[in-house]
């Protein structure tokens, strides 16, 4: 029995661990309740038993803990033409990243696998059980059904994103251990069919922070759109985001945007809530440089992410997001530091668009972790428009939004004389917008360039058919009936 599978076969009595942690708020959390095992015939007729397994879906759908490093840089941004990493025990896991040597028995993948998987489980228990549930109303039970549905499209995005259709389950109430894998229609068919219901009972506005909303699933179907370059529904539903009118670009101070005391700003769609006491933010531990002065309270691991020289210098000289990085700094022993300098022990600028913490407790920052922000809505929709006519101005509009907000000069539309010019503007616009957020290899995929990219920056293994990682030699060889991807042994 695959472990995918068993974890299904687990909902119907399964270890549950931690459950009631809230991932709503760096601040107000659940107190931790152990369940040692569960019947989800009397656990999910309560509105306490509903919600620990639908926090227990959020857990592993969000940005947390371990899968942090792996999933917004291991596999979103290394592949990429932004970040690199050296230093410390994780340099030889990102090394296989950075040059394409990945392989089936590559164990990260199997990690993610797992996780996703686990999640879709306890969004499929909840989805089975709620409907018999008497002590709510109908409303509330329409809502949270909303929210198991939105979690289970959006973890089965990311497992699209990695390795392309999958397996599709959807009940825990029928098992099939030796599933195949959707094919393109049929996976494509269900993320939009569950997202677009979501989207239908999800609210504008959630009770708490970090939970799914209206906007959220419009915004994540905008990204799969995108992705599957279906460019008159991804131009359509990314207006009908802006047309809610419920979200605009942060106004504040931009280097500080992605600080704890701005973390709940009216741009973020939605995010992974991080705490200094459980799930927090580990990301600057990776970005402080060598002897970087820390506080007493926090850490500086050897593992060091660096932005490439070629993309810094890609910036504008006035753009705002330059705030980001960090380009120089005095050490603990006084030694000054140019990050750009190639010949420094720093190696290379820093991202420090996390702000430090100032309460952090180790390596765990309160940041919040946005997973979707309204400027990727707005360039969605001008890349979209731009593919299906070209220049105009309403593609001109929405991109100078973001442009506007970082203090640049702004397009005109007769700055592109081709849709492939606006097209690598925007790309462009893209990889300094969000910088650090995991975005670069999906993008880089969606226009073809992935491979041409790593292959210029001297990865020589980089092959076409790597725009996909390999389904987990695991899986593999516990499903007889789940075919690997093309190009893998």
């Amino acid at each position: 029995m695959n472990i995918m599978f068993k974890n299904i076969f687990k909902s119907k009595i399964v270890w549950i661990t931690a459950l009631a942690l809230s991932l709503f708020s760096c601040s107000d959390f659940l107190e931790e309740e152990v369940y040692t095992q569960y019947d989800p015939n009397t656990f999910l007729q309560t509105e306490e038993g509903i919600n620990s397994v639908l926090v227990a879906a959020y857990d592993n759908l969000q940005y947390t803990g371990s899968s942090l490093r792996e999933r917004m840089f291991t596999f979103g941004e290394f592949p990429g033409d932004i970040m690199w990493e050296w230093g410390g025990g994780f340099e030889a896991i990102a090394t296989v990243y950075m040059t394409y040597n990945w392989d089936s028995q590559t164990s990260q993948f199997e990690g993610r696998w797992n996780n996703l998987y686990t999640s879709i489980r306890n969004a499929n228990s909840l989805l089975d059980n709620i409907d018999n549930v008497t002590s709510l109303s109908e409303t509330k039970v329409k809502q949270l059904k909303a929210e198991a549905t939105f979690i289970r499209a959006a973890d089965y995005y990311y497992l699209w994103e990695m390795f392309g259709p999958v397996p599709l389950t959807t009940t825990t109430e029928e098992l099939n251990f030796e599933p195949a894998k959707a094919s393109n229609e049929e996976f494509n068919s269900f993320i939009e069919t569950e997202l677009t219901a979501a989207a239908a009972d999800l609210p504008l506005e959630q009770d708490l922070w970090g939970k799914a909303t209206k906007g959220a699933a419009l915004s994540f179907l905008s990204r799969f759109y995108m992705n599957t370059h279906q460019w008159q529904k991804a131009a359509d539903v990314s207006k009908q985001v802006v047309n809610l009118q419920q979200y605009e670009l942060f106004d504040g101070d931009l280097a500080n945007m992605f600080a704890v005391e701005n973390e709940e700003n009216d741009e973020v769609i939605f995010t992974s809530p991080a705490s200094t006491t459980f799930h927090g933010n580990s990301i600057m531990p990776h970005v402080f440089p060598p002897n970087y002065q820390i506080q007493s309270n926090w850490i500086n691991w050897g593992a060091q992410f660096v932005l490439y020289s070629d993309f810094v210098n890609s910036y504008h000289a006035d753009d705002k997001r330059l705030g980001w990085m960090l380009f120089e700094y005095t050490d603990v022993n006084g030694v000054y530091h140019d990050c750009l300098d190639p010949d420094d022990v720093s190696r290379g600028v820093r991202c420090f668009k996390y702000v430090p913490d100032p309460n952090a407790i180790s390596q765990n920052h309160g940041n919040d972790i946005p997973m979707m922000r309204y400027a990727e809505v707005l360039l969605n929709a001008a890349e979209a428009i731009n593919e299906l006519d070209g220049p105009g101005q309403e593609s001109i509009d929405f991109i100078n939004e973001v442009r506007e907000r970082a203090g640049v000069p702004l397009y005109n539309v007769s700055d592109f004389s081709s849709k492939d010019e606006l097209r690598d503007a925007i790309l462009d616009e893209r990889g300094w917008e969000f910088v650090s957020e995991g975005l670069r290899r999906m993008d880089l995929i969606r226009q073809g360039k992935l491979i041409s990219r790593a292959k210029a920056r001297g990865a020589s293994n980089a092959q076409d058919y790597m725009t996909l990682f390999p389904i987990p030699q695991s899986e593999l060889n516990s499903n007889p009936n789940l075919e690997q991807n093309p190009g893998y042994n």
